[in-house]
């Protein structure tokens, strides 16, 4: 399983642009079948939502970015901790309304986890996941706190690159592990835990 985790790491490593933001979260079904799934970005100090990819259907999408997103434990736990990875399942006494709750029901969503991964300058990403065995919640949660910080990162890389048809620049190129240590450096890591998270040695980290 942590040898297939490794595969799905280094899969999201390739992702470069929107159009693969799908392949985020549609990782995870090898691991943890479910039938819906999205991902997306919150800004925490603007307190706005950006919907990256949903296979929830456009009516409930569009009901979840402009209402419920407010309610969900995730986006909550983003605005009221310092804790870096947050799901759901992380503060189940959290009260969700009622008409949250008949949402769901007719949207026919069942079982839900949804996942929150802080960013620098209050530039957060999740993950929500429904439909799956629930038997597996506890399974997925754990999987989603190790794979998160590199959805995180994949994320962002699809959603920030840089045109192609701009002019090009005198700044010398990063190689792809160049940038993603960069990029985790920006994250506020330490080289130890970037060497850790990259399985790689602290001497080539630095």
């Amino acid at each position: 399983e942590f040898q297939h985790m490794g595969e799905i790491m280094e899969r999201v490593r390739r992702i470069q642009d929107r159009a693969q933001l799908p392949d985020l979260t549609a990782a995870v079904a090898s691991l943890v079948p479910h039938r819906f799934s999205a991902n997306g970005s919150f800004h925490i100090q603007k307190k706005a939502l950006e919907i990256g990819h949903s296979t929830y259907g456009d009516e409930h999408t569009h009901l979840y970015a402009t209402q419920g997103y407010v309610t969900d434990p995730a986006i909550q736990l983003l605005q009221k901790t310092h804790i870096g990875t947050v799901s759901s399942e992380d503060c189940l006494d959290m009260p969700i309304p009622r008409e949250v709750i008949n949402l769901k029901l007719d949207a026919g969503i069942k079982e839900c986890l949804t996942v929150g991964e802080r960013g620098v300058l209050g530039l957060c990403t999740y993950y929500a996941f429904s439909n799956f065995d629930q038997r597996l919640m506890n399974r997925l949660r754990t999987m989603m706190q190790i794979l998160a910080p590199h959805f995180h990162l994949a994320y962002l890389r699809a959603t920030t690159r840089a045109h192609e048809d701009q002019p090009p620049t005198d700044t010398p190129a990063l190689t792809a592990r160049e940038e993603e240590i960069m990029r985790w450096v920006a994250e506020g890591k330490t080289n130890w835990e970037i060497s850790i998270i990259l399985h790689v040695s602290l001497n080539t980290i630095k």
